[in-house]
């Protein structure tokens, strides 16, 4: 696609995706493994982690199986930001709702829902698309539906070609994108 075409994406990253991953691998694994995040970025950068609507603190302790849902960002502003942020002071005001469970499951294949916020979307959405990604059919068609004179070729195809193929499809198709 075409450079333009980059902060519009930030919409899928947000909306929601798939990544595929291993169950039993740690949160911070994943983020290694799916996402390509090292350490540094990771300890300095996603300060919010959300595992199935739960905040998690512990990323070498808490472990994905398949059908969880991963949100991610960086720091969040006001009072909700600083108690929802990832192993803080005032973790202790949100311990109802932290994630309980530490069990491992068997390593299988594990698909995750992700959602990516804020200025963590706009830092890491390129290195993301160029990854791949997983996405509804039929969400990806509605999305690029209004943006065909952004795609430079897709699959050996013109946009209009691709657009077709897509609306064909159902369920998610992998994707990576490459901005020029």
């Amino acid at each position: 696609m075409v450079a333009e075409a980059a902060w519009g994406w930030n919409y899928i990253l947000q909306k929601g995706f798939a990544l595929d991953g291993v169950s039993g691998t740690s949160v911070r694994g994943f983020l290694h493994d799916a996402l390509g995040f090292d350490d540094g970025f990771i300890d300095s950068t996603v300060r919010t982690i959300f595992l199935n609507n739960s905040p998690v603190d512990d990323l070498d302790r808490t472990y994905i199986k398949d059908g969880d849902r991963m949100g991610l960002g960086s720091a969040m502003p006001g009072l909700v930001g600083i108690v929802m942020g990832r192993d803080n002071f005032y973790k202790s005001f949100r311990s109802g709702i932290e994630i309980k469970d530490h069990s491992r499951a068997q390593a299988s294949p594990a698909r995750v829902s992700m959602k990516v916020f804020s200025t963590l979307a706009a830092e890491t959405g390129r290195g993301l698309l160029a990854r791949g990604i997983l996405v509804d059919a039929g969400v990806l068609a509605e999305f690029l539906r209004d943006r065909k004179a952004q795609i430079l070729s897709a699959d050996g195809l013109d946009a209009e070609g691709f657009l077709a193929r897509l609306e064909t499809m159902t369920g998610d198709v992998s994707i990576r994108v490459i901005f020029a």
